[in-house]
């Protein structure tokens, strides 16, 4: 069945939680803690259970019937790579003969912003006809049994191999966070190379809804 849209908890880059806990580290240990001269007796404080992470139902098949899709998804994360320059940076991993969920995207449902890569010439090339989507197509994402049904929004394709810092940082602006909850699925470009990206975004489609034209 169709699920409703959750409402919308806030999520952080990985980057940015190490980031944090970093400035935690530094300020924990930069210092010894000065000892009281009469310290009172105190109660015994109970005990607190670490509470578990809250799950998070991460997708787990796409489906888009205007191109053929029907492909798993898996998890995915990043390596470090260096660029022409020599300047090193963080990639992402692509997944193999799948569509691959940035881990440290949104989930359906959660709001936010759910990314998925894919290869458009090589190992499985299951996002090679993103280009034919047009607005309105359904994309369905599966999450446990659950599926979450979105409608295209918008297909655009930028420069990637020879832009500048400056288009690039633009262009990773598309898989960050956004406020709306929204898919996107990001590929390769044209389908015999690599030198544009194309991403496709998508917004949900509500129970009784249907995708505009």
């Amino acid at each position: 069945m169709m699920r409703r849209n959750r409402r919308s908890r806030s999520w952080f880059h990985p980057f940015l939680q190490i980031l944090l806990l970093g400035i935690g580290v530094i300020v924990a240990g930069c210092s010894t803690p000065a000892v009281p001269a009469a310290p009172a007796p105190a109660a015994p404080q109970p005990v607190r259970q670490a509470s578990a992470p809250a799950h998070r139902p991460i997708p787990d098949r796409i489906v888009i019937p205007a191109i053929g899709v029907d492909t798993p998804v898996v998890e995915l994360g990043w390596h470090p790579a260096r660029s022409d320059e020599g300047a090193i940076f963080s990639e992402w991993d692509v997944a193999k003969y799948a569509a691959g969920w940035h881990k440290n995207s949104a989930v359906p449902g959660e709001g936010g912003n759910v990314v998925l890569s894919g290869h458009n010439n090589i190992l499985g090339a299951v996002f090679r006809e993103l280009d034919l989507l047009r607005k309105g197509d359904e994309i369905v994402l599966w999450s446990e049994e659950e599926q979450f049904v979105y409608s295209v929004s918008q297909v655009v394709i930028v420069p990637e191999k020879h832009a500048s810092p400056e288009q690039r940082a633009k262009n990773a602006r598309w898989i960050g966070p956004f406020d709306d909850d929204r898919l996107t699925l990001v590929s390769c470009w044209p389908r015999n190379d690599n030198t544009h990206r194309i991403i496709v975004v998508a917004h949900p489609i509500q129970p009784g809804q249907t995708a505009a034209p």
